[in-house]
């Protein structure tokens, strides 16, 4: 009825219900507090009693407001101060608002953060260039992995926003109560049951037919407590800039103008990009004064997941978290927290929405002897604990904390391609890896001086021990590329880490940061053992299993600047690596030719940049924020760049805000990027910005929102884009044009 232009294809399928969210309880329940970036965390809000002070104690609550308003805003941006340069948080406010689809894309409205778009959900972080292994994505305290090797279902992909509680961002190898990490880490704490009883509902709706929806139930007394939960979203294929589906983003025909089998079958505007389904429990009780044990269980299932920037699509991705924490505020002189966790992926990818998959390609026509040409499926598994125990002084100059953890993490691929008289053959793309490690950590934190101190001291030490082993062995494929002498399918490596970090304050107003982090990790198992053999010219996906662990040396400067109404951080950073695993080609001459691999290797390596946030309460119920940041990577073994670094990035907006009425208007912007890895094929990106308006209103626990993202509806692409071969289609995936939102937010 529309065609391609004009709002009709932005507007289409968003139904009745779908075009107003309700949220019935997206208040902070009962007991809840804020931190000024989202509502505590269970963890956080367990601070220890004066004899056991814990490094980190929560910050003074903030009351939640659907507009933030003079008094609120201010209050924010007091705790927003006391968080330090390296640290930052998304509030529950900005998440509502922004409406994005997952937290890849709410966390990248934050400097230093990037993201890798795939398609319309599972967005994949990246923090300061840096991503998977090298970025430590806890739940929770948990750790979670995909089991996709191209990474459809990257960790923060595994949740959905109506279980978050709170999500901070520690940028740095300063973090030693995890393994990894070297550019920092991102740490996700899902809700709690609250004293009282409680209900939220929530639906949402906009361009694109995007619809969510979330239902949660709490009930909790000083005793016990239970939140329950169920969350479903699903979506149409966006509407780029240039006012093409999503999936018309893969050109119908190749560079030498034959048919494209990585084409969509259906580039229709009725078809689903996604649908995911999430259902969640948590059980508090107190077993005794002071002490808390909890137990949470949550099940997704996404059924239909599309990746024009892939040559296959989610089909099925299942998702079990399983966690256990007790901990006791008070035990003697100590306090003490125990955890266990669980979860397990099952990821199947395959071309049944492709023409790929189907018999004959080039006119996209016929059945195979199964629905699909070529297809992964995945299987990953996590499980493991962790034992803290903190301490320290009553006056709190002194504060202490050490732990054990350990994890079990195994991950499994099967290929099937079909192959001549329709046989398929089947390959252990992943074959069957297991990593085992453990750790020791201790960190100590003191502050110099009595009630007018104004240094602050910390220094922690990390020593882990990890055992990695291939149970299926592809050393015929490997052996193709390297000699034998490098092939050992069972590896041990000891890993070493720790930082010491320096915090004065100059002024009543200006405190000034200085660290020196160094942290290690293992090669995860797709870089030291994935073993996938090229098809029809394309090149083989071969890991190494020589690689040594990535170790990083960062040095990192920051001040804060804060007044009444007033907030600024700043923060460098220079990083060098050594063993950094980086992504290579490697070519073989054999008795039928030239063979290539896509692989990995050991290169020294250094990032450097900074990142620069800003918040100033103005006169006339107005406030401006801005963010800007930049990374650059060298590869000092090739004297090239390296591949895959954000560029130039910033954002700016302006605000009018009563406390029950808002309005904003925001811009974003990249800089071009041109500091690319030719050697791997990567392109330059031209630079961008876009601007954006939102609206909002409150009143007697009712919050309606209205946005519109992408106002002038422009045609671009951000710069990130891993390199998948085989499974890569070779493009990137443009972001959405011209979108609206509508919200609406009700508790009780």
């Amino acid at each position: 009825m529309f065609g391609k232009s004009g709002l009709g294809p932005r507007l289409r399928n968003c139904g009745g219900a779908a075009v107003v969210w309700f949220v019935l309880g997206g208040a902070v329940p009962a007991g809840a507090e804020e931190t000024g970036a989202a509502v505590v965390a269970p963890a956080a809000a367990e601070a220890p009693a004066p004899a056991a002070t814990a490094l980190a104690v929560a910050a003074p609550a903030v009351p939640e407001a659907v507009t933030l308003g003079k008094e609120a805003l201010v209050g924010e941006i007091v705790v927003k101060g006391r968080r330090g340069a390296r640290t930052d948080s998304l509030e529950a406010r900005e998440v509502r608002e922004r409406g994005a689809r997952d937290l890849g894309e709410a966390l990248s409205s934050l400097p230093s953060i990037d993201k890798v778009r795939k398609g319309g959900v599972a967005n994949d972080l990246v923090l300061r260039g840096m991503k998977k292994d090298d970025v430590a994505v806890t739940i929770d305290g948990a750790k979670v992995h995909g089991a996709c090797p191209s990474r459809m279902d990257p960790p923060a992909f595994h949740l959905d926003w109506s279980e978050v509680d709170v999500v901070q961002v520690k940028r740095g190898p300063f973090d030693v109560t995890q393994a990894g990490g070297l550019a920092g880490a991102v740490d996700v704490r899902t809700r709690h049951g609250r004293p009282g009883l409680g209900t939220e509902l929530h639906l949402e709706g906009g361009s694109a037919g995007t619809f969510a929806s979330s239902l949660t139930g709490s009930w909790g007394t000083p005793d016990v407590d239970v939140l329950l939960g169920a969350a479903y979203k699903e979506g149409s294929p966006y509407v780029m800039g240039d006012g093409r589906n999503f999936t018309e983003a893969v050109p119908a025909k190749t560079a030498t103008g034959a048919p494209n089998p990585a084409r969509f079958r259906d580039t229709s505007d009725g078809q689903q990009a996604y649908r995911i389904g999430s259902g969640f429990a948590r059980v508090g009780v107190a077993p005794a004064h002071g002490q808390r044990l909890e137990v949470g269980y949550t099940r997704q299932s996404a059924p239909r997941a599309l990746y024009p920037y892939l040559k296959m699509d989610g089909v099925a991705d299942d998702t079990d978290r399983l966690t256990a924490r007790w901990s006791a505020d008070a035990l003697g002189p100590v306090a003490a927290t125990v955890q266990g966790y669980w979860s397990r992926v099952a990821h199947d990818m395959t071309d049944v929405w492709r023409c790929s998959g189907t018999a004959t390609p080039a006119s996209c026509t016929g059945a195979r002897a199964r629905d699909y040409s070529m297809g992964t499926f995945a299987r990953s598994e996590v499980w493991g604990g962790q034992a803290e125990l903190r301490g320290g002084d009553a006056a709190r100059t002194v504060a202490w904390k050490g732990g054990a953890d350990f994890y079990v993490r195994s991950w499994d691929n099967r290929t099937e391609r079909a192959q001549m008289g329709g046989m398929y053959a089947v390959e252990a793309s992943i074959p069957d890896v297991r990593i085992t490690g453990a750790g020791l950590y201790a960190e100590g934190r003191r502050t110099l001086g009595g009630d007018g101190a104004r240094t602050r001291l910390t220094a922690g030490a990390r020593l882990d021990l990890a055992h990695s082993e291939a149970r299926t062995d592809r050393t015929d494929l490997y052996r193709v590329f390297y000699v034998p002498e490098s092939l050992e399918l069972r590896r041990d490596d000891v890993l070493f880490g720790g930082n010491v970090q320096v915090e004065r304050d100059l002024t009543a107003s200006l405190a000034a940061w200085a660290g020196y982090g160094h942290a290690s990790r293992v090669p995860d198992p797709q870089e030291r053992y994935i073993a996938l053999s090229g098809m029809m010219g394309n090149p083989d996906w071969v890991g190494n299993p020589a690689l040594s662990p990535t170790q990083s040396d960062e040095i990192d400067l920051g001040v804060t600047w804060k007044a009444p109404g007033l907030l600024v951080k700043a923060q460098a950073f220079h990083a060098w690596y050594a063993n950094y695993v980086d992504l290579a080609q490697v070519s073989i001459a054999t008795g039928m030719g030239t063979r290539t691999a896509r692989t990995y290797e050991n290169v020294r390596a250094r990032t450097f940049g900074g990142e620069a946030t800003g918040r100033v309460a103005l006169p006339a119920r107005l406030s401006v924020a801005a963010g800007l940041s930049f990374t650059r990577g060298l590869n000092e073994t090739a004297g090239t760049s390296l591949a895959e670094i954000p560029p130039l990035k910033g954002t700016l907006s302006l605000r009018w805000d009563d406390g029950r009425f808002f309005v904003e208007a925001a811009e974003a912007f990249a800089a071009r990027q041109g500091f690319v890895d030719a050697s791997l094929g990567e392109q330059s990106t031209a630079a961008w910005w876009t601007t954006s308006l939102k609206a909002g209103a409150g009143f007697r626990g009712v919050k309606v929102y209205a946005m519109v993202q992408n106002l002038f509806d422009r045609f671009y692409v951000e710069h990130l884009s891993y390199q998948r071969d085989p499974f890569a289609a070779g493009l990137k995936v443009p972001e959405p044009g011209r979108t609206f939102l509508l919200a609406a937010h009700y508790a009780r």
